[in-house]
């Protein structure tokens, strides 16, 4: 996951919109097989859950930084929480730029 996110990195996709910068996401890596992801704000109010359960994509999941509430997510410091059964948790931050 790059950190801080800048508004556009190579891995996403293309625009095919006629205007406007296209979708956005963010990558989580190198996770196990079961786990959700807690993203919160620094103020500690959820901003998405995601269920993270694949034995395939090495790992990986995706944010498409839209909130629970499918808003846009602001730019600012984030805190992420990883919850894994039986293997423990993580806890980390990263920073959206514009």
């Amino acid at each position: 996951m790059p950190n801080p996110y800048y508004a556009a990195v190579p891995w996403e996709k293309q625009n095919t919109f006629s205007t406007g910068r296209g979708p956005r996401e963010i990558q989580f890596r190198k996770l196990p097989d079961d786990c959700t992801i807690r993203i919160f704000t620094i103020n500690g109010e959820l901003v998405k859950k995601i269920d993270h359960h694949t034995t395939i994509d090495n790992g990986s999941e995706s944010w498409d930084l839209l909130t629970k509430d499918n808003l846009s997510a602001s730019y600012g410091v984030y805190i992420y929480h990883v919850e894994a059964p039986g293997v423990g948790e993580h806890v980390g931050k990263f920073a959206i730029v514009k």
